[in-house]
């Protein structure tokens, strides 16, 4: 059989409740030359065998024999993955129907772009619209804060990764997506689909003050290695500073503050 022209990077630990909702937007795509890569982290629940229930023609189910987290489970699935393009999904979202075929005609049309995310909409306990940015030379600038390419949205050119040996890597907890866009921003253009493809489940399992703390402190630890690769001299005001600036956390400091900051980050 000829190998698909995309694959499904499907990462998986007890998402039985919302499974058949994700494979089935999957399943009935407009387009279909696809395969999925389910990667199980030893659920405990009957996930699995959902996914199992499925023609398997279009899946492989990998189970791994110990639980070690989704950036060991991602990495397990993009090992096996050799096609022209990869998607990333969660086991707990949906795709828009016309998905895959969007994103694949994008990346057809512009070989230059090795990555491609579109707008995803929330649903559950928060119901908003989330944008990404178009711009590849903004995005680039953007990752100096955070990044503004949706990790679960987005298509890949697989090359571009396979090529520099680039994978997913556990440094930055819950912060994997910011770290692989940084390593990837010399080699690497982003940009984006105005559209919404991507429905997003929140829940209290993904984000709550406990996660959100944990998050602050993760995202000192990406910023000073940013800072570092400025070559920047700071402190930890400037890290609480750049917090502020990015809106992880609220303003609270004098504006002046912030314009030394960026001032130096300017010259940098």
């Amino acid at each position: 059989m000829a190998t698909p022209i995309l694959s499904v990077l499907l990462p998986n630990f007890n998402n039985a409740p919302f499974l058949r909702e994700c494979l089935d937007s999957l399943y009935n795509q407009t387009f279909q030359d696809f395969i999925i890569f389910f990667v199980d982290d030893c659920s405990t629940d009957n996930s699995v065998e959902i996914a199992a229930s499925y023609p398997q023609e279009k899946m492989v189910i990998i189970r791994k024999d110990r639980n070690s987290g989704i950036v060991d489970t991602m990495n397990a699935g993009l090992d096996q993955i050799v096609s022209k393009y990869f998607i990333r999904m969660d086991g707990d979202d949906i795709n828009k129907l016309d998905r895959f075929e969007k994103l694949v005609e994008f990346m057809e049309a512009n070989p230059k772009i090795d990555v491609c995310t579109s707008n995803i909409e929330t649903f559950g306990t928060e119901r908003e619209i989330i944008y990404y940015e178009k711009d590849a030379l903004q995005n680039k600038a953007n990752l100096i804060f955070s990044h503004t390419i949706g990790h679960p949205s987005s298509i890949f050119r697989t090359s571009t990764l396979k090529d520099h040996g680039i994978k997913y890597l556990n440094d930055f907890w819950r912060l994997e997506d910011f770290q692989l866009f940084y390593r990837m921003k010399d080699i690497a253009q982003f940009s984006a689909l105005d559209q919404i493809l991507y429905l997003y489940r929140r829940g209290a399992y993904n984000i709550n003050d406990e996660i959100h703390a944990k998050k602050i402190i993760e995202y000192k630890k990406i910023y000073s290695m940013i800072f570092n690769d400025l070559k920047l001299d700071f402190q930890d005001e400037d890290l609480e500073i750049h917090l502020e600036l990015a809106g992880i956390k609220k303003l609270t400091k004098d504006i002046n503050k912030f314009k030394n900051h960026v001032n130096k980050l300017i010259e940098s």
